[in-house]
């Protein structure tokens, strides 16, 4: 197995045990917190963000997520995990069946795979330069 194939396995296994933790939130009955900026977050983007750094880091990688502090080392990587925990918080919050969870991973500056998961239609997109998209 090839280092990509491991990798959407990394990302696919994750994001199958992120669907169970935001499994545990009710879209439109969740309260949100504004981000300096002004977007929202919720205990359900930060739960999720939490178990993909879990499942994804892994020693001498980089991390890179819209609801965690930014640390430029990840600049000095060569990999490096791009998330959005949940991309349409603002959906999530009202309830609109129009958000997702996102990750990608960049390897020496260029995007090689990424998974997204999209709970309210039941679907997962996984892909990578080898693999093309499933």
């Amino acid at each position: 197995m090839d280092s990509l194939e491991k990798d959407l396995m990394r990302i696919q296994e994750a994001l199958a045990e992120a669907a169970k933790v935001i499994s545990a939130f009710t879209p439109g009955r969740i309260a949100a917190e504004k981000k300096a900026g002004g977007d929202p977050v919720t205990a359900a983007d930060l739960a999720v963000d939490k178990v993909l750094k879990e499942m994804l880091l892994a020693p001498g990688e980089g991390w890179l997520s819209e609801e965690t502090v930014d640390h430029p080392d990840r600049l000095d990587k060569e990999r490096v995990w791009i998330v959005d925990p949940i991309d349409g918080t603002r959906e999530f919050v009202e309830g609109i069946p129009e958000w997702c969870i996102s990750v990608g991973l960049v390897v020496k500056g260029k995007p090689v795979a990424g998974g997204i998961l999209n709970p309210p239609a039941g679907q997962l997109f996984l892909g990578s330069l080898d693999s093309g998209l499933t």
